[in-house]
């Protein structure tokens, strides 16, 4: 590929600091508030920094090698079969969360925007324009990530502000204490894979420029966007109580029916829906090219351009059968998939662990003959 070393720090946060709160701030609040009541921003501050972590040693691995990407090389360490076998596995991975991100989004965009338009047309619409990104290369996300994230962080910092006035209430004092602690790791074990994609940086380290820099950006774009989890959290906590924010569909959008500037913009929703679904496009497209690029490189094939097309229909065929409603689609989430993404992002840790376990053997002194 021709994208080696393309990719800067700034991007890397940017992308990092979109993809941790995107999809996240829409469909992971409301059910958390829920669940874990005014114990939820402990599960998100836990999941991030324990998500996070996940993501950092098969990425330092990769960047040890920063001309060879990690599905090319991969074999050498352990043998080609495990190595397709990871990759198979990785890229289906990816390719089902981008189904999974498509369905969230028409199961929210078409009943509440476009009420006429069958599902299907929105959704073959939105993945075709991921995979003209994903034509682009996986870089091609960062840079419009680099794009995004500025002026969605700018106004997430800003939206606090306009609560301000309306926070004296006694609640606060339940975020100070621990209620229940076996729904804590539940709920911080259901948050832990969310941040745990980003283990998908490990396969795409040739792309990135100031490699010194990569991780360090990595943690500082995570707790930026855990920071406006966090915020966004709290005010619907504070606003709406755990037992309405739970019950909402879309507590966030909800959220902003209580600011308005002035005369100009009495209502933000539509504002708050255009922000949230740059976000959601840039994990959707990056999501996507991964899991293009990881089949690709099973396959063997050296230019991933030409499986875009029928990978992206196949994609598009899967969100509409992934489930029958909404309700059926948290369900499958809540039921099995924490552990799921987590088994598949910790197969990026057999290749520096078989490495690790081949280093000491070589370096074993031989055992003095009798």
């Amino acid at each position: 590929m021709k994208q080696e070393g393309t990719v800067t720090a700034l991007q890397t946060g940017g992308l990092t600091f979109l993809f941790v709160f995107s999809t996240t701030l829409a469909y992971l609040i409301g059910p958390l508030a829920k669940e874990a009541g005014s114990d939820g921003w402990i599960c998100i501050v836990l999941g991030a920094v324990a998500g996070t972590a996940l993501a950092i040693p098969p990425l330092s691995f990769a960047l040890r090698r920063p001309t060879a990407y990690l599905g090319s090389f991969g074999e050498r360490i352990v043998g080609k079969p495990v190595h397709k076998c990871i990759l198979f596995l990785t890229s289906t991975f990816y390719l089902h969360l981008a189904a999974y991100i498509l369905r969230e989004f028409t199961d929210f965009f078409v009943p509440s925007f476009l009420k006429e338009t069958p599902p299907v047309a929105v959704a073959i619409l939105v993945l075709t324009a991921a995979a003209f990104l994903a034509q682009v290369g996986v870089s091609g996300s960062f840079r419009f990530a680099q794009g995004c994230f500025l002026v969605i962080g700018l106004f997430f910092l800003l939206k606090p502000l306009f609560f301000v006035p309306y926070l004296d209430t006694p609640i606060w004092r339940e975020f100070a204490r621990i209620h229940d602690w076996k729904t804590l790791w539940k709920q911080t074990y259901g948050i832990i894979p969310w941040y745990g994609e980003l283990t998908m940086l490990a396969y795409i380290a040739p792309l990135f420029a100031s490699r010194r820099k990569i991780r360090a950006a990595v943690w500082i774009g995570s707790m930026a966007g855990t920071y406006i989890l966090l915020t966004e959290f709290l005010l619907i906590v504070l606003f709406f109580g755990p037992k309405l924010a739970g019950a909402l569909s879309y507590p966030a959008l909800d959220l902003t029916g209580f600011v308005h500037l002035g005369d100009f913009l009495r209502n933000m929703n539509a504002l708050i829906v255009s922000i949230w679904f740059m976000g959601y496009f840039v994990k959707l497209s990056v999501v996507f090219a991964v899991g293009t690029l990881l089949f690709s490189e099973m396959l063997g094939v050296r230019d991933p351009k030409p499986l875009t097309a029928p990978l992206g229909a196949l994609v598009v065929c899967f969100s509409l059968v992934l489930a029958r409603n909404p309700v059926e689609l948290a369900g499958y989430f809540d039921a099995s998939w924490a552990t799921y993404a987590l088994a598949v992002e910790g197969l990026a840790y057999v290749y520096p662990l078989v490495s690790w376990a081949r280093g000491r053997a070589g370096r074993r002194p031989a055992s003095p003959s009798a």
